[in-house]
């Protein structure tokens, strides 16, 4: 019994196991498969979405915290400073009154300039430090500012954890920078003295010797001064100086100097003409004692400059547009032209030379030279090599201007004059009502005019090295006029 139970059981089970089998692969052939729920598959599904839910939120927090964290409040970043100044978590207006005061502390530091056993303090201020934090502070302010929120949150933790220290700007104003050195140091210069010459009652020269100068050296004690950190402690700087050479020395003058007398002219005026005389005088006490450098240029109006009532100048006769009129220091031409022949004796180049509109007496024709201030001068250029010193004489009746230099011996100058043509004058009869019938009166002499050449023959020693040609001289002739009865 037993075992039949047993193995009708047995088969029992072995049949329902086929059956469930056999619907098992109905079903998936009929491509349908039912999968039983299982509480495992549920408890992972339930996980999946709470961890996603946590990575949102976390992710949402994250968000909001950096959208906090970076969110303008118009402060610096931490950690930003200027020239080591902390200026983090400041506004812009805190920030700039913070390094407004640390400029202020940097501008009152002292330099200490060491001059020889002296010593002077002087603030960079005065030396004319700038100090400006304005790039600074825009350049703190703009800090995590920029990009995108994660490019911001990266600038500004960066900056938070490892700083960023920026630099205020410093430049100097040169021109205060040396008006206070010089002014400051000025009295340790000791300048150099150029060698120097009087002139003998002998008209020679005795030349003093130059002196050899020591003075600050300025360009390099600015240069020390702009490396200064003014970050730092203000340091020491010892002034040095430079040697200063004389721009003329004893050499130069003895190469140069005054040997002897050059040449020498004369010419006579009327004592009578006490108005033009005086005028002569003048002008001739102006030139005396006067000197021109080697190259220089020797100006007549520069000598005597303006001619005025003021100077002592009174009116004689002088030639304007072809005729003798009153003017205003007549007579001055005949110092111009008195010069003009020493000059062309003493072998001087002629760069400015105008004759008379008409012939005049008291020099030969074509050795004349007028001269009207400020522009119609007579000039020459120093051409001698050695200096020039003009020495002028007057008499009763005449005026000698001689010029002393360095005298070429063997040198003899020679002036010549050709007159190529002779122009007459023309008579004129005007007729006088105070004069009676057939009476006539000469009111102005005739005077030809004339066209002169003019010639500079340099000779050494006996023999002409030389001849020039001088500026032709063109004079008007100035008209006969006859005043005759009606």
């Amino acid at each position: 019994m037993g075992n039949l139970e047993e193995s009708q059981n047995h088969g029992l089970g072995k049949k329902n196991d086929n059956a469930v089998s056999a619907t098992d692969t109905g079903r998936r052939n009929r491509g349908i498969v039912k999968r039983p729920r299982t509480g495992l598959n549920f408890k992972k599904s339930k996980k999946f979405y709470i961890s996603l839910g946590l990575i949102l939120t976390v992710l949402v927090l994250a968000t909001l915290s950096a959208l906090l964290y970076t969110w303008d409040h118009h402060l610096i970043a931490e950690g930003v400073s200027i020239s080591d100044v902390n200026v983090g978590d400041m506004t812009q207006d805190q920030a700039k009154e913070t390094m407004d005061k640390e400029i202020e502390r940097l501008m009152g530091q002292n330099v200490t300039l060491k001059v020889d056993q002296y010593s002077q303090d002087v603030r960079f201020e005065d030396l004319g430090l700038i100090v400006s934090a304005d790039s600074a502070l825009r350049e703190a302010y703009e800090i995590s500012r920029n990009g995108s929120i994660a490019n911001k949150l990266i600038n500004k933790l960066s900056t938070s954890k490892k700083g960023v220290n920026l630099t205020l700007s410093q430049e100097w104003d040169d021109d205060k920078l040396l008006q206070k050195l010089n002014q400051n140091l000025e009295s340790f210069n000791k300048p150099a003295s150029d060698a120097s010459f009087e002139i003998s009652p002998q008209n020679s020269m005795v030349i003093k010797k130059e002196q050899v100068g020591r003075v600050i050296d300025t360009e390099g004690l600015v240069s020390k001064i702009k490396e200064i950190d003014v970050f730092t402690k203000a340091p020491e700087v010892t002034v040095k100086y430079k040697e200063q050479l004389p721009l003329l020395t004893s050499a130069q003058l003895e190469d140069q100097k005054i040997t002897g007398l050059l040449a020498s002219y004369t010419t006579r005026f009327d004592p009578a003409q006490t108005a033009r005389s005086g005028n002569v005088r003048l002008a001739a006490i102006a030139m005396d004692k006067k000197i021109i450098k080697p190259g220089d240029t020797l100006s007549f109006n520069k000598i005597v400059g303006e001619r005025t009532v003021d100077a002592g100048y009174k009116d004689a006769y002088i030639i304007v547009n072809g005729k003798f009129v009153p003017g205003l220091a007549g007579g001055i031409c005949q110092v111009s032209s008195t010069l003009y022949n020493t000059g062309l004796l003493a072998n001087l180049s002629v760069t400015q030379r105008s004759n008379h509109d008409l012939a005049i007496s008291y020099v030969p024709l074509g050795q004349d030279a007028t001269v009207a201030y400020p522009d119609l001068d007579l000039k020459f250029n120093n051409n001698t090599g050695g200096y020039l010193l003009i020495r002028t004489k007057m008499s009763n009746n005449a005026v000698t201007i001689e010029l002393y230099g360095k005298v070429v011996p063997g040198q003899e100058i020679l002036i010549s004059d050709t007159i190529e043509s002779v122009i007459p004058f023309e008579e004129q009869r005007l007729v006088d009502e105070t004069l009676s019938h057939g009476e006539s009166i000469i009111k102005q002499e005739g005077q030809p005019g004339y066209i002169v050449k003019s010639f500079r023959a340099i000779k050494m020693n006996g023999q002409v090295i030389k001849t020039e040609t001088l500026k032709e001289s063109r004079y008007s002739p100035l008209p006969k006029i006859i005043a005759v009865g009606a």
